[in-house]
């Protein structure tokens, strides 16, 4: 035998360990359906059991529930009354720019994390002049900061950590403001003046909050400021309500490192040709204090305000970044429309939507159309009569692949058969044959069963000329050896 005919023998595929990849290729493909179809039903499933509804959920404006009242129903009824259309954002902030450019966009009390490729999506959403209002205490809201900070340029920031981070950030400490609040609490405090020259509020305001927290601005950027007897809480101050302290009242301590107001509690920044407010406290639109003080027309005032600068008529509530639990239906609507939206909308992946698309259709889907010749014309086997009845099904529904592996199945039991081998050997079979053939006819057998083995050891579908192609191989291996 010829040394190249010793080299295909020995470039021979390991058929074990082939049919072992195939299987498990065979067992991701079932997986990632599986997880796709369970995906997608969830939603449905859930929302018939009426498992983690959406009125439920704190800073929801579906939420009407009076008690504990932390829900957003009444602001959303307000703002709509006054001629606004008021709509969720159930999917990723990444969707920004499929939503009209002439919107506010009001993140109210996240808990969620913000991702760097929403705060990017960001940048476009203020270059067209949104406005968007941005309102948490002890939330997330720090991550979206942080993330407009690495993409805007001109962000005042910060190391930390060995990280750069916004220098203008909401504080997580708790505000106690023993002179402006309500009903004498400070744990209530209070804004009774804003620093606008009345270009957005009225006066004799009294937007009453709750458990608010602070903001770290660059100074004249303020809004609104807590008064000189207030106090930052150092600490935790949750421990503290644990050990039986009154969280209503914490005295003030410079030894423990409180620190001293007035501290911001409002600021405005205006970002290309867009705006972003800052508030430090959510509490304020609640439906069970939004009623308390001047809450409502403060509200009514801000939204006019920002709707005006950005010329819009909508205001779009995020609901994304909202405690969502895994039972709730709408946080896999929300995560698959996200991630469906920003492929199609995001400048550099939305071409490759399309192929992607072409690419699952042919990887997934049986293809080409059916002709009137068939290989079962040119294929016959004396007494395998469910034989030709699976081979002519799996042609007949153009699956090819499975057509193909009974076809060299056979083959290969018949070479076993006819050649005295207890189990199908190639590079064995070849030495055996080739004591009677020429070399030239080993080398073209020899390339025949490479590409019938590369072929049944591949996971991907075939089509009807590569069927036929791979058929005549195995008939010449026939008609040689067979």
């Amino acid at each position: 035998m010829s040394r190249k005919n010793n080299k295909n023998l020995n470039q021979m595929p390991n058929q074990p360990k082939a049919a072992e990849a195939k299987k498990r290729s065979k067992f991701i493909t079932i997986f990632i359906f599986c997880f796709v179809f369970a995906i997608a039903w969830l939603p449905i499933i859930l929302s018939v059991s009426g498992v983690g509804s959406i009125d439920v959920l704190p800073f929801s404006i579906y939420n009407s529930s009076p008690i504990p009242g932390d829900g957003c129903s009444e602001l959303a009824i307000e703002l709509e009354s006054n001629g606004y259309d008021v709509n969720p954002l159930i999917s990723s902030l990444s969707v920004i720019n499929g939503i009209p450019r002439n919107s506010v966009l009001c993140i109210i009390g996240p808990t969620h994390y913000f991702s760097i490729i929403e705060t990017s999506a960001l940048l476009d959403f203020f270059m067209n002049g949104g406005s968007m209002l941005l309102v948490d205490d002890f939330g997330s809201a720090n991550t979206i900061l942080d993330g407009l900070a690495l993409t805007i340029e001109g962000w005042p920031t910060r190391m930390e950590n060995l990280m750069v981070i916004s220098a203008i950030r909401f504080t997580r400490g708790l505000l106690l403001d023993a002179t402006i609040n309500d009903n004498g609490t400070p744990l209530l405090p209070a804004i009774n003046s804003f620093n606008d020259g009345g270009r957005i509020f009225s006066s004799g305001h009294h937007v009453v909050m709750n458990y608010a927290t602070t903001i770290e601005a660059p100074p004249g950027s303020e809004l609104a400021s807590s008064s000189t007897n207030s106090w930052i809480v150092a600490g935790d101050v949750a421990s503290h309500v644990e050990r039986g302290g009154d969280p209503s009242y914490i005295a003030y301590n410079a030894s423990r490192g409180d620190q001293p107001g007035p501290h911001p509690l409002m600021v405005e920044m205006q970002i290309e040709s867009g705006r972003l407010m800052l508030l430090s406290d959510p509490s304020i639109f609640i439906n069970n204090m939004i009623d308390r003080g001047t809450n409502r027309q403060f509200a009514v005032e801000l939204f006019q305000y920002l709707a005006n600068q950005a010329n819009a008529n909508t205001i779009i509530i995020d609901h994304n970044h909202l405690g969502w639990s895994p039972a709730a239906p709408v946080f896999y609507v929300g995560l698959m429309l996200g991630q469906i939206t920003y492929v199609s909308t995001n400048w550099l992946m939305a071409p490759l939507a399309p192929l992607l698309a072409i690419w699952m259709v042919r990887r997934y889907l049986p293809f080409g159309r059916p002709e009137k010749q068939k290989p079962m014309e040119m294929y016959r086997l004396r007494g395998q009569t469910m034989f030709t009845k699976a081979l002519y099904d799996y042609i007949n529904n153009y699956r090819y692949d499975e057509a193909l592996q009974i076809v060299y199945g056979q083959l290969k039991r018949d070479l076993r058969r006819r050649h005295g081998l207890r189990v199908f050997d190639i590079p064995r079979l070849l030495v055996t044959v080739s004591r009677t053939r020429q070399p030239s006819d080993i080398a073209q057998i020899t390339d025949d069963f490479e590409a019938l083995e590369k072929a049944i050891h591949e996971s991907k579908r075939i089509n009807r000329e590569a069927f036929l192609d791979l058929f005549f191989k195995i008939e010449r291996i026939r008609d040689n050896i067979g």
